[in-house]
């Protein structure tokens, strides 16, 4: 689900100043009240920024940061998330391109994804609710560095570096699911049955076992078990 995008003509400047922003940022996280948080920092207190998008969903920041007409300077993307897991979007990030600065926001401790984060590529990461750091290490990011978690000894590659080291990999299976696929595994992932998830999709049994099966061996797996693990990130994905 993609939230609304933010007006790109719409700079909050008087007629007359300059109209590029100097920071442009990209905003993931599935919980609508966080996004509005961070906005909110982000525009109360950084004057040079501009939000340019908001979304709920993994696949639609991967889209955003990979085209070259909506890919920000820095995005900012939750760690834990129902669709997909922020180091599964940072490393499809990655993978892919050392134009986006990735930081990782969490409202769990640093030292829960730190690591997590930066072997997916990305730059730094800040507890999601204070807004200090959060505004200090986006314009470190922006400005080509990496922001140290403080609570762990773990280290932060640039973007340029850190795409070095993944690219040529393979972009997480997760991705490789078609939008159902993906949304049965997510219906699945809260436990509820093949006739559940049937019924909130709204189609027959028989289909709902079809995109199941099919995202089972996308995954790379071989049971309904295993696909949730990998889906919820309680199993490693494959590097």
């Amino acid at each position: 689900m993609t939230m609304d995008d933010i007006d790109s003509t719409h700079t909050g400047k008087a007629p007359g100043s300059a109209t590029r922003p100097i920071v442009t940022i990209g905003l993931l996280d599935n919980d609508p009240f966080a996004l509005a948080f961070l906005e909110r920092t982000i525009g109360e207190l950084m004057d040079e920024a501009r939000v340019i998008w908001k979304t709920t969903s993994g696949r639609d920041a991967l889209a955003r940061c990979l085209s070259p007409d909506t890919a920000p300077n820095v995005l900012l993307t939750d760690m834990s998330m129902d669709e997909l897991s922020g180091p599964a979007v940072c490393r499809a990030i990655r993978v892919k391109t050392a134009r986006v600065a990735i930081l990782a926001v969490t409202s769990f401790s640093l030292a829960v994804y730190a690591s997590k984060a930066a072997a997916a590529g990305a730059q730094g990461i800040v507890p999601k609710a204070v807004e200090t750091p959060i505004v200090e290490a986006v314009r470190v990011l922006a400005a080509g560095g990496t922001w140290p978690s403080g609570a762990t000894d773990v280290a932060f590659d640039t973007a340029a570096a850190a795409h070095a080291r993944l690219a040529g990999g393979r972009t997480p299976r997760r991705f490789l699911l078609s939008d159902r696929e993906a949304e049965a595994m997510n219906l699945c992932s809260r436990g509820l049955d093949t006739g559940r998830i049937a019924a909130d999709m709204q189609v027959g049994v028989s289909t709902a076992k079809t995109y199941l099966t099919r995202a089972i061996h996308k995954l790379g797996v071989s049971t309904r078990g295993q696909a949730v693990a990998l889906w919820t990130g309680a199993m490693e994905d494959e590097r």
